[in-house]
């Protein structure tokens, strides 16, 4: 049997009341947080003096793919591997992705026998990485957006009724609808809203009979109205791009989205990382490149709007793709703060918020019965987000996942 942990004095970032509480001790059982305190460690636990530091919840990234190499052709990389190495680059993500402190992912879009199966080698502790919550194949039209990860294509109800429960019966946690046309997928582009809506409520009901959420990537603005009238929980970007391709945010939609609490995922860095880059390489000047630019930068215009709306926001960083490492999620919530979230926010939107948004009422904070997802860090997020980069130690349900190598100042372990 394990010995128990006991993190002492350590200063507990509380993200539901966005304080930091006073030095105190977590005693790690069973996978669970077993007991705060301000009393003495129990001697019979193995003791981690955190005097100093700051201890926070796991963080929950909303939105990966686990088999891209963020490369500038994730596409084009994933095509050219054998199962082998899509396996070897998911495992390498994973540990990435731990190594920065992300407890709870969840995929969006896979190849759905390898996500089965690496979700299960990662839930049995045969490989490290994070919780995992996977929709295997995303359902698209025939050669619809991603279809290149060799499933997932549905023309009719029945289609979308058949796949998704087969799914959800292999291992699936939640259904995901490729809504539009996405810039990976040659044949799709990004204005084009190409799921028929009746083939959105199939799957919506499908949802429903199982007690599990849905999802849609809707980059046309189309598309994000379909998935406000098929009754979504989720829309992944949000993007509001019109024919022939111009970004143009739509009030009365995102209040439509607000109105029927529905969540959103902005997955702005990757987007603004590229367009940078776009400017930097001196595009942007023909009236197609304009307008990539113009979309990709629209995230963040629109993130201020759903805040200022009240939205519901959840982190996701599209990790995989493009300018999307394993380990950008921190980049992910200072672009929520450069788009007027407070440090608390952008915090929670990663935390508690994603936790309670996802139907995950197990992680996200520090609190008695909790899972024992944490990181420890040197100074404290609520004051710099840079804080949350390069955690000390990781903990995945109560174990020691991850440790940095040389922690400068400290070395609190004995």
């Amino acid at each position: 049997m394990k010995k128990n942990i006991c993190i002492r004095n350590a200063h507990l970032i509380d993200v539901d009341s966005g304080r930091v509480l006073s030095p105190r001790s977590v005693v790690l059982q069973n996978g669970k947080i077993h007991r705060i305190t301000e009393a003495p460690a129990n001697a019979d636990a193995t003791t981690i003096d955190a005097a100093g530091l700051y201890l926070c919840p796991g963080l929950i990234d909303c939105h990966v793919h686990f088999f891209w190499d963020a490369g500038p052709d994730p596409r084009g990389t994933y095509l050219a591997s054998d199962d082998k190495t899509r396996m070897a680059q998911a495992r390498r993500n994973a540990g990435i992705a731990l190594a920065a402190g992300i407890t709870t992912m969840r995929d969006l879009a896979a190849p759905a026998p390898l996500m089965f199966e690496f979700q299960h080698q990662v839930q049995c502790g045969q490989i490290p990485g994070p919780h995992i919550i996977s929709c295997g194949y995303a359902l698209m039209r025939p050669k619809g957006h991603c279809h290149f990860m060799g499933g997932g294509e549905v023309s009719t109800a029945e289609e979308v009724r058949q796949l998704s429960t087969a799914q959800l019966a292999q291992g699936a946690g939640f259904i995901k609808l490729m809504a539009s046309g996405g810039g990976l997928t040659p044949g799709t582009v990004p204005h084009d809203a190409d799921l028929p809506l009746e083939l959105m409520r199939a799957a919506t009901a499908v949802a429903r009979d199982h007690g599990v959420q849905i999802t849609a990537h809707c980059h046309a603005t189309e598309s994000i109205e379909r998935a406000v009238d098929a009754g979504l929980d989720m829309i992944e970007h949000a993007n509001f791009v019109e024919p022939p391709g111009r970004y143009r945010y739509d009030e009365d939609i995102a209040k439509r989205i607000r109105d029927q609490g529905i969540v959103v995922s902005p997955t702005a860095y990757g987007a603004l990382q590229t367009a940078r880059r776009f400017r930097a390489a001196g595009g942007a000047h023909n009236p197609n490149d304009v307008a990539a630019v113009e979309r990709l930068e629209g995230r963040v215009k629109n993130t201020t709007h759903f805040h200022r709306l009240g939205m519901k926001i959840i982190a996701g960083t599209d990790c995989g793709a493009t300018n999307s490492p394993f380990d950008c999620l921190v980049d992910e919530l200072l672009t929520y703060t450069q788009a007027g979230l407070s440090p608390e926010e952008a915090l929670q939107s990663a935390t508690n918020r994603s936790a309670q948004y996802l139907a995950l009422p197990d992680r996200g904070q520090i609190k008695e019965g909790y899972l024992a997802d944490l990181t420890l860090l040197q100074g404290n997020p609520f004051e710099d987000l840079n804080h949350l980069r390069s955690p000390l130690k990781v903990f995945k349900s109560g174990q020691l996942v991850h440790e940095l190598a040389n922690p400068q100042n400290h070395n609190h372990a004995h």
